[in-house]
């Protein structure tokens, strides 16, 4: 009894391997529909399986109805009769990939000869169908990664360091894949290419940049196009230049612990440290710490610090902490924390702190702190607090704005500047008299939580006529749809023609506010005014001058006090506003 349950267990054990060992494009596959889009058909399949399809819709029309009825066939043979052969499939964990391939391809071996480890493989590869020559396919051997393109003529001709057998695989765009086998000088066939490693998404963003135009080549890139989602590890590389590097043309296929670049280095990613003197450019995922003396493009995600001389640029997301001189560029969104010193951009949402001397950018959201010298826009919705030198602009503000100006179409959160606009918040021009000046005008932005008062003022007097110029901040405390009540804390500066001396104004308002009519309503209440001169009258002329002047502000005043070097009194103001 015990023998049989040991066996019924080692059964158990040995189908679940083989299960697991499974490759995705041998799962058996029944699946029956009519007129059905085919990224709905593939989506169903995928999920019954456990995994997703990848493709462009460039090249696949997702679109397009199919009709398909097949009863446990492995998904090779169902995907083979969706795409009558013109799809080449690949595997990589939790995805098939899709990609055109409606040709196929051959490599016919001319030479194949060395001394012990070293030796050279010569040959064309060639169009299956036409016989003619392929240029610029490329041709690698993916555990030594050594690599090289054939010629215009199809040539090529490539050198290992190995012993033992070498399988050497050809990649071209738009046809399948094929390797052969070579042992010393001996040819053993051809062979569909397995896939050791395999990327998912589009890893070409980064050549495509104008960084990108710039430092690398037509070879390079036309490798990256062939090998679009081939991709081994390495412990290190270093490079020169992009394509002189320890890893020769198959630099841009590997991701390296280790990368160093003199000038600057082309690599498929990062899973460590990498620094250059002038630029490095990763064409997928970067993670930890990434170090550059100009600039760095990471083509796929980024996660740790990057550090740019001048600029980083991500094609997909940043969490962690980018630095740079001048740019921080994000494609989609930032979590954590970006220094600039000219300007931080996301085409997507920001989370965390961004600090600029000019410019923050986020094309969605952003939450968190910033802090620009110039200007915060936000396309969407800003919540947190931003603090920029002339301009906060968001769809929405949330929290709290500080700019000279603070724009939005919907303000609900406080905003402090010289003009606060929106619009469902106030834009009231004020028409009103004080004891300070019985001739005002004003005009009041923001909302009923944070607003601001620009105002403007005469006070004509027998001695001498003096403006009023002021800028207050108030809340205010809605009982109903017709009575308020007013905080304000103002300044007003207060100077005339024949005046020596400029004079300080510090004011509290209480204001009770009627509305009248749906635009228009009416204010009154008490205020506290402190009264400080800039000059001080050093002369006893001087301090008479200072004296009388304060007099011609005071006079008449209630409650009139000594607080200090100033003056106080009880106050008040009455007045329209016209919504």
């Amino acid at each position: 009894m015990r023998d049989m349950k040991r066996l019924i267990t080692i059964v158990f054990c040995l189908l679940s391997v083989c299960a697991s060992a499974q490759g995705k494009l041998d799962r058996d596959i029944s699946i029956h529909s009519r007129q059905t889009k085919l990224s709905a058909l593939l989506d169903t399949i995928g999920k019954r399986n456990g995994f997703y399809f990848s493709y462009s819709n460039d090249q696949i029309n997702a679109d397009s109805l199919v009709d398909l009825s097949i009863d446990h066939q492995p998904l090779r043979v169902v995907l083979d009769s969706l795409f009558k052969g013109n799809v080449d499939y690949k595997e990589s964990p939790g995805y098939v990939i899709l990609r055109l391939a409606p040709n196929e391809l051959t490599l016919k071996a001319e030479n194949a000869g060395g001394r012990e480890q070293n030796y050279y493989i010569s040959g064309y590869i060639l169009d299956e169908h036409t016989g003619l020559g392929i240029p610029n396919a490329s041709v690698y051997e993916k555990r030594l990664l050594v690599s090289t393109l054939s010629d215009q003529k199809g040539y090529f001709k490539i050198k290992i360091k190995a012993a033992g057998m070498v399988t050497l695989t050809v990649s071209k765009e738009f046809y399948k894949d094929a390797s052969v086998n070579f042992l010393s000088d001996v040819s053993i066939g051809l062979k569909p290419r397995d896939p050791d490693y395999n990327g998912a998404g589009n890893p070409d963003k980064a050549a495509k940049t104008w960084l990108g135009r710039i430092f690398i080549s037509s070879r390079l890139r036309t490798q990256g196009i062939n090998l679009r989602n081939y991709f081994a590890t390495a412990p290190y590389q270093t490079s020169l230049t992009p394509g002189l590097s320890s890893r020769g043309m198959m630099s841009s296929q590997v991701v390296n612990h280790f990368s160093l670049n003199v000038i600057g280095g082309y690599t498929a990613g990062l899973d460590g440290v990498e620094f250059a003197y002038i630029f490095n450019i990763n064409r997928l995922d970067v993670r930890y710490l990434q170090i550059a003396g100009l600039f760095n493009v990471t083509g796929g995600n980024f996660t740790g610090v990057q550090i740019g001389g001048i600029g980083n640029n991500v094609l997909k997301k940043v969490k962690g902490l980018q630095m740079a001189a001048i740019y921080n560029m994000v494609t989609d969104s930032v979590k954590g924390v970006q220094i600039g010193g000219i300007f931080n951009s996301s085409k997507s949402s920001v989370t965390g702190v961004q600090t600029a001397g000019i410019l923050n950018y986020a094309r969605k959201n952003s939450s968190g702190f910033r802090i620009a010298g110039i200007s915060n826009i936000t396309g969407d919705t800003a919540s947190g607090a931003q603090i920029a030198g002339i301009l906060n602009k968001a769809r929405v503000m949330n929290g709290f704005s500080f700019g000279i100006i603070n724009v939005a179409d919907t303000l609900n959160g406080y905003a402090l500047g010289l003009l606060n606009l929106s619009k469902n918040g106030y834009h009231k021009t004020l028409a009103y008299s004080s004891d300070i000046a019985p001739a005002n005008v004003g005009f009041k932005t923001g909302n009923q939580k944070l607003y601001a008062i620009l105002s403007a003022g005469i006070n004509p007097g027998s001695n001498a006529t003096y403006f009023a110029l002021g800028y207050g901040v108030g809340h205010e405390f809605v009982f109903n749809d017709r009575y308020s009540v007013s905080a304000e804390i103002w300044s007003q500066t207060l100077q005339a023609d024949k005046w020596k001396n400029s004079h300080q104004v510090s004011r509290i308002n209480a204001l009770f506010n009627y509305q009248l009519r749906q635009k228009v309503a009416l204010f009154a209440g008490p205020s506290f005014n402190l009264l400080y001169s800039q000059g001080k009258g050093k002369t006893s002329e001087e301090k008479e001058v200072l004296h009388q002047e304060q007099q011609q502000i005071t006079k008449n005043k209630p409650g009139l006090m000594n607080i200090g070097n100033g003056k106080g009194w009880i106050g008040w103001t009455v007045g329209i506003s016209f919504l």
